[in-house]
């Protein structure tokens, strides 16, 4: 996949230091943070630290730290890469929050409720300190939002509710258009990039599954079965890892097979820098434009 390659390249030519490359995605049935390989999709950790109780959704790094959003929460916690300790909590205007993306330094949250002062149906921006930059309403074309993804210098915001399945952004909010919306996807969760460039999208009600969009068109190319897909990522070796209440599953081409029991949900990459190896974190926050086309 590419941009593990690029990723894996850049830590080769760094003197002098050492980080491990992981996927990660949160258990939000058992509460904690679970590590596969980002090559094969293997199971590494099972429980690299505990969550908080709040419905986590997304686990995504941030420099040195792992924020992860909280629906039922309705915060964004914050945990250190390495040690896995509780650095706080990002709260007041989140209600309903589910998943997130980073593009350019800026953290973007999708948001639906309007509870402790949260907007409704929105993307909620904090600059990586976690300092509150605003938001923009997606009320009239995601008016459920549920993923964020860099896309050709904007954004794609998909959405549970069928008047817009996964509409386009400019960074500062402003609608684009429509990037994809039929009956062949319904309610979009996470999306993801495969090697090809092309949006991998789970779709979590029938037709459920992962589909693969054209960059450019939004349109169909490809339908994986799957049922009540959340998250979504190509391995290194090209198979599809996938996520639902069941778990994580590895697509190989034919079928698919569960390899981590558990509540799954998005799935993210992660270097975790070891001793001697904390000047990668620049490299990881390079990362965080990850998957952009």
């Amino acid at each position: 996949m590419r941009m593990l390659m690029s990723v894996s390249l850049a830590l080769a030519l760094t003197a002098g230091a050492a980080s491990a490359q992981y996927l990660m995605m949160p258990d939000s049935t058992n509460n904690r943070l679970v590590l596969f390989d980002p090559f094969d999709g293997s199971l590494v950790n099972s429980n690299y630290f505990a969550l908080q109780g709040g419905t986590p959704i997304h686990a995504m790094q941030v420099g040195n730290e792992i924020w992860v959003s909280e629906q039922v929460g309705d915060r964004v916690s914050r945990w250190d890469v390495v040690t896995g300790a509780h650095l706080g909590d990002i709260s007041g205007g989140l209600d309903n929050i589910r998943g997130m993306g980073l593009v350019n330094n800026t953290v973007y949250v999708t948001n639906a409720g309007t509870s402790n002062g949260a907007p409704g149906a929105a993307v909620v921006m904090f600059d990586t300190n976690g300092n509150n930059l605003g938001f923009f309403s997606t009320a009239a074309n995601a008016s459920s939002p549920f993923g964020v993804l860099g896309h050709q210098g904007g954004l794609l915001v998909s959405s549970s509710n069928a008047n817009d399945d996964i509409h386009r952004y400019s960074l500062t909010g402003t609608p684009m258009g429509t990037f994809h919306n039929s009956g062949d996807l319904n309610f979009a969760e996470q999306m993801n990039y495969d090697a090809n460039g092309n949006v991998l999208v789970a779709g979590f009600s029938s037709p459920a599954g992962t589909k693969v969009l054209d960059a450019n068109t939004g349109a169909l190319l490809d339908s994986i079965a799957g049922s009540g897909n959340r998250g979504v990522w190509q391995l290194g070796n090209g198979n599809i890892m996938w996520t639902n209440s069941s778990g994580a599953h590895i697509w190989d081409g034919t079928s698919s097979t569960l390899i981590y029991a558990g509540g799954g949900r998005y799935i993210d990459f992660v270097l975790i820098p070891t001793p001697g190896g904390l000047a990668l974190l620049g490299v990881a926050g390079l990362f965080g434009a990850r998957r952009r086309r």
